[in-house]
């Protein structure tokens, strides 16, 4: 899907990577091996990236390794990059990329929307680009625990990070809701997606 809305394979595998990676750094030759791509596709994919200031050189002393790494890196001339947050869409790329991977899950997000027992599914935070959300699945109704742990652990294969999730029984959802219980309200007033709604 992303290849074909940008135009080139290797530039969504390397906005994948980064959207998937905020808060790390990467060089092109290390890129390269990682994705098993040509080493100049990625430099030049990584400029073009950087000329729309998707991505932005990190200096050096930004950089978490180690003492020994550090004084290779600079002897080999290696320069760093990571996603600029303060990119103009930022978020809005970054839920697209996290959005994409939901439909190569679609089978998966099928099957958890199926589940016996749901009344209430909502994907917030890494579905819809909040990463300051505190979770990113709710399931409310009486549903078999195992079963959902289950299909989520399938569905994390395409993230780089665990999903964290939280179920909820009728009556503890209906009691938090009442007492606008600050978990739940940030989540139903949040941005989200609503999947099932059986209420």
């Amino acid at each position: 899907m992303l290849e074909d809305l940008f135009g080139s394979k290797t530039r969504a595998k390397l906005l994948t990577l980064f959207f998937n990676n905020i808060d790390s750094a990467f060089y092109a030759r290390g890129v390269a091996r990682d994705l098993k791509e040509n080493t100049n596709s990625i430099r030049r994919e990584i400029l073009n990236l950087e000329k729309m200031e998707i991505i932005k050189g990190v200096p050096f002393d930004k950089i978490d390794i180690s003492k020994e790494d550090l004084a290779r890196d600079k002897q080999e001339n290696k320069k760093y990059y990571q996603v600029n947050k303060e990119y103009t869409l930022f978020s809005e790329l970054h839920s697209l990329i996290i959005g994409s991977k939901l439909l190569v899950d679609k089978a998966l997000l099928e099957k958890l929307k199926e589940t016996a027992g749901i009344k209430l599914l909502v994907l917030s935070g890494i579905f819809v680009g909040d990463v300051r959300a505190r979770t990113d699945i709710l399931i409310m109704g009486n549903v078999d625990k195992n079963k959902i742990r289950r299909l989520i652990s399938g569905m994390e294969k395409n993230f780089s990070n665990p999903i964290r999730y939280s179920i909820m029984s009728q009556k503890e959802f209906d009691c938090r809701n009442q007492m606008t219980d600050k978990f739940l309200f940030e989540i139903m007033e949040g941005k989200k997606h609503v999947v099932v709604d059986r209420r």
